[in-house]
């Protein structure tokens, strides 16, 4: 797959998902990958800020548990949902919008867990 198919998958020029279970995949999956790359990047970025501390090693790996679970439970649900009310309204869903769908759940689970985090300071 190259950054031409991309271009096209994400402009809305690739497929529409007529059933529930495609729709809910495709947002699953972007939320999925988008979590994972902000875990990632954010699991480096404490390794090498962290990187005199005996336990930073353990850093990467638990962020990247995090970044799979959250999805896994929550992008799950909210996945449905957004796929329920689509078929109430019988919408149809192209790519660009699952990928809207998925990567601003992310966002929104990110700024989440953020906001908890400056309760507790």
């Amino acid at each position: 797959m190259g950054w031409t198919d991309i271009n096209i998958r994400l402009t809305g020029g690739g497929e529409t998902f007529d059933t529930p279970y495609d729709m809910w995949r495709e947002i699953f999956v972007w939320c999925l990958v988008s979590s994972l790359v902000i875990h990632f990047v954010s699991g480096l970025l404490a390794w090498y800020s962290l990187g005199g501390h005996p336990i930073a090693m353990y850093a990467l790996p638990s962020f990247i548990i995090a970044g799979f679970f959250t999805p896994l439970f929550a992008g799950t649900i909210t996945s449905a949902v957004i796929v329920f009310v689509y078929q109430s309204a019988n919408f149809t869903m192209s790519s660009l919008d699952a990928f809207l769908w998925g990567v601003g759940q992310t966002i929104v689970y990110t700024l989440v867990a953020v906001s908890r985090i400056y309760v507790t300071l």
